[in-house]
């Protein structure tokens, strides 16, 4: 099964988005980070071949942006495959854009996410969820 993390620096953003990924089934118990910083520290031990990981990315954090933990990413971790939701406030185009030079990078959303988009998300990845 996929482990889900949520990674915003809004304590607000962050419940809400817990809440829609347990109330659309997507996760029982998604794993959250208000600065990626500890995300990372979570993911290096878990980084081998069986591991599926489903992260929703806030763009715009303080220290360690999430275009900052994209490119570290990219650099520790060789064996997960992950999966990068971005979900941001940002309406930039030229954001948009970048996160498809990510090859990770499967969506990009703007803030809040809603049960919607996840509910198509659960639809798109099927089995690779399970």
């Amino acid at each position: 099964m996929a482990k889900v993390l949520i990674i915003d620096d809004d304590p607000g953003v962050l419940f809400l988005h817990e809440l829609i990924v347990t109330e659309t089934h997507l996760s029982v118990n998604p794993t959250t980070f208000t600065n990626a910083e500890d995300a990372l520290n979570h993911l290096l031990p878990i980084d081998v071949n069986t591991s599926r990981i489903l992260i929703f990315l806030d763009i715009n954090m303080p220290k360690v942006s999430g275009w900052d933990f994209l490119e570290i990413l990219k650099v520790k971790i060789q064996n997960a495959d992950i999966k990068v939701v971005m979900v941001t406030s940002s309406l930039s185009v030229s954001e948009r854009e970048r996160s498809k030079e990510y090859k990770i990078v499967i969506d990009y959303w703007e803030k809040p996410m809603e049960d919607i988009q996840v509910n198509k998300l659960i639809e798109k990845l099927g089995g690779w969820l399970i």
